[in-house]
Parts: C-alpha cells; sequence; structure tokens
C-alpha cells in the first residue's frame, strides 16, 4: 500500500518537474540553463555523443528542428554542430570543414625555369583552375619525385570557380630530364592526373669574371658596321667553378651591343664578346651586362669610336660634320676643296667651341713683314690689298694638299671653294680671334680677345653680298681684353658699360675683312698690368689695322711686350711682339 501511494505522489510532480531547470548533482541548477551538470567531486567531465565524420554525415533527415544538433567529431578532435541555414556541419574550432571541389587537370600551368641544383624561387609556381560546390578549406601539393614540390593550402569562402597558384619549393637534384607531376588534394591523390610535367636543364654554369682587365680589340669609326670578328672584347675568367653556356647580352649604346655565346670548361681562361651593329657617332660609350650562371656578375666597360671622316681618305665637307659625328678633339683635319671638288687639304678644327673650320691664320710678323696680301714691309697695314684679302676673295695661302704636308699657321688661307663649302649654312656663324697659340683653342689670350658674327639675313663674309655690317643684319659678341663686349641688341654694351654705337665687322667696304669698332666703345677697363685704358681708343681690332690702333692687341706700340703705359699708336709704328720666335701673336677666322 505505501509502495503505491509514493508511485501515485512520483506522477503527480514529474509533470511539473518536466518544465523546470534540471540540475544533476545539483539542487539548485542555473535558473538561464536548461540543464545543469556539476561534477560532485570537482573531478569529472561532460560527455557528449562522440562520431566520426563518416558517422556523422550518416544521420540522416536533418532538418530546420535539428538546427544546432551537436556531436564531438572524433576525426576532427572538435565538436560539430548543424547548420540548418545552409545545411552544413560546422566546426567550433574556428576552421571551415573540407571544402568539395575538382581541378581540371587539361588547364594546369607550371611556370619558371628549372635547373639541377638550383632553388625555386617565387618565378616557380603552378596555377590550377578550381570548380567549388563546397566552401571550406583545402590543402593541395603537387610533388616530383626530383627533390621539389608545389604547394597550398587556403579556404575556399564560397562555392564558385577560383584559379589558385602553387609555390614552388626546394630544388631540382638531377637533370636534365622530365618530371611528372603527381597531384594529392586533401590526402586524396588525383590517379587521373598524370599529364602535367616540367622540364628540368642540367647543372647550372657557374663561372667569375676579371672585368676591370677587360681588352677592346679592333678598330671602331661612327658609321662603319662592326665586324663580329674584329670588334670584340676578351675578359678574363676569375674561375670555371662549373662549365656550360655562357650567354651575354650587354646595353645597347651608341647604335652598338656587345654578345657572347660559347662553351667554358673548368679549363677556360676567358670569354669573348662580338660586337654587332653601326656606331652613330664618335667619342667614348659605356656597355653593361650581366652574366649568366650561379654567381651572375655585372660587368661594365667602355668603347672608343673615331670617325674616318676629316681624314685625307674620307675629307668633310666642314669641321662641324666632324664634330656632329662625336669627335670632339681640337686638331688637323682634311676638308674637301669644294662642293663639287673632293681633293682633300687640311685645315684645323675647333671642336673645343663647337665645329669651327679654320680659313685664315697668319702672324703680326707676317702682316708686318707685307708681300703679297699683307701690303708692304714694315708696316701692319693689309688695306691696301683689301680686295684680295677680303674673305670673298679667293686668296689661297700655302694649302696643304699632300697627306705629309705641314700647315704653316704663320700665313695659311684656304681657297676660296673651300671657305664656301666649310659654312653649313648660306649665312655662316664665324668666330675670329687673336691667340699666342693658334693651335690651342683654350689659349687664354685667344679666350680673352675674340668675336663671334652671324649675320641674320642677306649678308655673309664669304658670299661677297653688301650691307650693313652692325645689329640687327650683323649681331656681335665677343671680348676685349678679356672684358665682355656684346652687340647682340640694339643696346650694346662693354664691360657691361652701355656704348652709343655698335662694331662693324667689314667686308669688301674698301679696308678689307676686320672689325672696326673706333670711337663707338665706352668706358675704361684695367689692362694686364693694372693700368686703366680708354675703351674708346679701340679701333680696327681684328684686321686692316690701318688708323690708330690699340697696344698689344694685335702688334705692339712700343718696344716692351707687356707695359700699357702707351696705350695707342699709329698704324706707322705698330710692330710684332718678339715672343712666338719673333712671330707674335695670330689672327684667325674660323666658320661653321
Amino acid at each position: 500500500m505505501k509502495k503505491y501511494i509514493l508511485f501515485i505522489f512520483i506522477m503527480m510532480i514529474v509533470p511539473f518537474q518536466a518544465y523546470a531547470q534540471v540540475g544533476i548533482n545539483t539542487t539548485s541548477p542555473n535558473s538561464k540553463s536548461a540543464l545543469d551538470i556539476v561534477s560532485k567531486d570537482k573531478n569529472t567531465g561532460t560527455l557528449l555523443t562522440r562520431l566520426t565524420t563518416a558517422q556523422r554525415n550518416a544521420i540522416t533527415g536533418l532538418a530546420a528542428t535539428e538546427d544546432g544538433l551537436t556531436i564531438y567529431n572524433t576525426d576532427e578532435k572538435c565538436y560539430n554542430y548543424y547548420q540548418a541555414t545552409n545545411a552544413t556541419w560546422l566546426s567550433l574550432c574556428g576552421t571551415y570543414k573540407p571544402a568539395v571541389y575538382t581541378v581540371d587537370c587539361s588547364k594546369i600551368k607550371v611556370f619558371g625555369t628549372y635547373t639541377q641544383g638550383t632553388s625555386l624561387n617565387v618565378n616557380n609556381y603552378i596555377t590550377m583552375p578550381v570548380t567549388v560546390a563546397t566552401a571550406g578549406t583545402y590543402h593541395i601539393i603537387a610533388k616530383t619525385t626530383n627533390g621539389y614540390y608545389f604547394e597550398k593550402t587556403g579556404v575556399f569562402p564560397n562555392a564558385g570557380t577560383f584559379t589558385i597558384s602553387l609555390s614552388g619549393s626546394g630544388a631540382p637534384s638531377a637533370g636534365p630530364q622530365t618530371d611528372t607531376i603527381s597531384f594529392e588534394y586533401d590526402g586524396t591523390i588525383d590517379t587521373s592526373c598524370t599529364s602535367v610535367t616540367v622540364a628540368v636543364s642540367g647543372s647550372q654554369i657557374s663561372y667569375g669574371i676579371t672585368c676591370g682587365s677587360a681588352v677592346v680589340n679592333g678598330t671602331y669609326n661612327a658609321q662603319t658596321v662592326l665586324d663580329y670578328n674584329t670588334n670584340t672584347v676578351t675578359i678574363p675568367l676569375s674561375n670555371v667553378d662549373t662549365g656550360g653556356q655562357v650567354t651575354i647580352i650587354s646595353s645597347s649604346n651608341n647604335g652598338v651591343n656587345f654578345t657572347d655565346t660559347e662553351t667554358i670548361t673548368t679549363g677556360s681562361t676567358s670569354i669573348t664578346l662580338h660586337g654587332s651593329g653601326t656606331p652613330t657617332s664618335a667619342g667614348v660609350f659605356t656597355y653593361t651586362f650581366t652574366t649568366n650562371g650561379a654567381n651572375s656578375q655585372t660587368c661594365t666597360f667602355s668603347v672608343t669610336f673615331d670617325t674616318t671622316k676629316g681624314t685625307f681618305a674620307d675629307p668633310a665637307d666642314r669641321c662641324l660634320d666632324i664634330y656632329n659625328l662625336g669627335k670632339r678633339t681640337d686638331g688637323e683635319y682634311w676638308i674637301k676643296t669644294g662642293s663639287a671638288d673632293v681633293t682633300p687639304i687640311k685645315t684645323y678644327c675647333d671642336m673645343t667651341h663647337g665645329g669651327y673650320t679654320l680659313l685664315w691664320s697668319y702672324s703680326e710678323k707676317t702682316a708686318y713683314t707685307g708681300g703679297g696680301l699683307y701690303g708692304t714691309a714694315n708696316s701692319m697695314y693689309i688695306g691696301a690689298n683689301s680686295g684680295a684679302v677680303a674673305l670673298s676673295a679667293n686668296s689661297p695661302q700655302n694649302v696643304v694638299t699632300t697627306a705629309a704636308g705641314v700647315m704653316n699657321y704663320t700665313n695659311y688661307r684656304i681657297p676660296l671653294t673651300a671657305m664656301q663649302n666649310s659654312k653649313s649654312a648660306t649665312l655662316g656663324d664665324y668666330r675670329v680671334q687673336i691667340t699666342n697659340n693658334p693651335t690651342n683653342m683654350n689659349d687664354s689670350w685667344g679666350n680673352g680677345n675674340f668675336f663671334n658674327a652671324k649675320p641674320t639675313t642677306g649678308y655673309d663674309y664669304i658670299a661677297n653680298v653688301a650691307s650693313t655690317c652692325e645689329h640687327p643684319i650683323v649681331p656681335t659678341t665677343g671680348k676685349i681684353f678679356g672684358y665682355v663686349y656684346d652687340a647682340r641688341t640694339n643696346n650694346a654694351t662693354y664691360n657691361n658699360v652701355a656704348t652709343a654705337g655698335r662694331v662693324c665687322p667689314y667686308i669688301n667696304s674698301g679696308y678689307t675683312s676686320h672689325w672696326d669698332a673706333g670711337g663707338r666703345i665706352a668706358g675704361t677697363i684695367t689692362a694686364p698690368d693694372g693700368t686703366s685704358i680708354n675703351a674708346s681708343s679701340f679701333n680696327n681690332l681684328f684686321g686692316f689695322f690701318g688708323e690708330v690702333e690699340g697696344n698689344h692687341l694685335f702688334g705692339k706700340c712700343t718696344t716692351d711686350d707687356n707695359s700699357f703705359a702707351t696705350q695707342t699708336c699709329s698704324y706707322t709704328s705698330l710692330r710684332p711682339h718678339s715672343f712666338n720666335s719673333g712671330e707674335g701673336r695670330y689672327l684667325q677666322w674660323f666658320v661653321k
């Protein structure tokens, strides 16, 4: 009877407890928890259902009512729960489950160069297209049996098509040979994809060079095609650890480059680069290359290019043409007698100032001695023969026409046809100087006493055209005793002092070719010996010498070679300086 009464009591209270919190090993379960399990001795835990991935996936009929269903995955060693929204199992460990995907083997591509013994780098990789059916993790490895492999681990965040890159690692241990790659997807080997291969070359060449001892062989001339066999560069080898093929291509410069493809052995001592191309200019040009092989080096060497233009065998029209080919050395060159006469004649080329051709050169002594173009003896006045000495006259002096001929700068003048052909334009660009050294374009006296004149229209010294000789027809600039004279505008200045008139470079005026500045220059300057000179005394400075002349510019007024105590003298008193073996200074006309 008592047992029956107890059973009735339990049946009465169970329905009420089913809707209250359940506590195991506790009489006061947490009010927020439907089930509160307490470890009685504080040394036990709770075990949920334990399943493998396969067993978990065997649970069927899962729907929204099972959203949140939880198990412990013994394969993943982590709790999984079912997410009804995506109808998938997710891991509580923060990782995706393995993705479901397929790979198109026919579209897998291998990139990079593979050489025996050379470690793979960022340029060695594989790309493959992947079609993902279910998002999740992936681990793909592409293996070879030759010491290197490719691998990629990641997550496909969603279904779709992806292209992934597998990075290469390791180094081919054998070569040359062709390696077949096998693919493994999340531990499963793809037995159907066996067509992807990698070509591995043999051991990489290893050698060193001594760049500083490079020897340039052959002759190099502008506008002359290089010869493969003679225009070469020999570079010593410092070592050859592993023989093989040298492949070198230098930088290109001046229309030329150098290459080398040859096989070397451990006994080789040098390599040879071969030139190709047509040099455009003369001058010094540099070339750079990097050696191939395991221990690459970068090397730079220089090649000097000359030009045959301006030689006896290949005379130029003018010095400017030689200059434009890259020749920058002052000196004697050969030009044509005229545009229709290729007979070579020798002259001097002023490359320092941009490629001027010497037309006429004579010394103080020549002017003073007289005779021929230079008037009477014991006078530097040459105006009496103005018709003959004008630059538009054909009055050649001591022209050198043989290869062994020597120029006489004390009295040298090229024929009129050569003068006219020496201009690069209808209106010439002239430079006239008085110098202590006729073959030194950096002579301090020459660079301190010169003028430049370039007619702008209808007037040219050599063309025998008469017109005004001042600005704006013939803008002129230069230096007198080292001070700048500038008449390129209508406001002429000398030593930064305004001067009333402009210098007049005369031609065929009844005087001869010269620069007339008489009475037109204002201001004072300090002479080389410290004497103060009135610039208005300057007159007939670069030729003629038939009026009152300044001391020491071209000729002197006294027996002293240096004193400016006497500033001017009459042309009858002007005489040569004693230096340069009595020749004194030289007056030279150039054109380009």
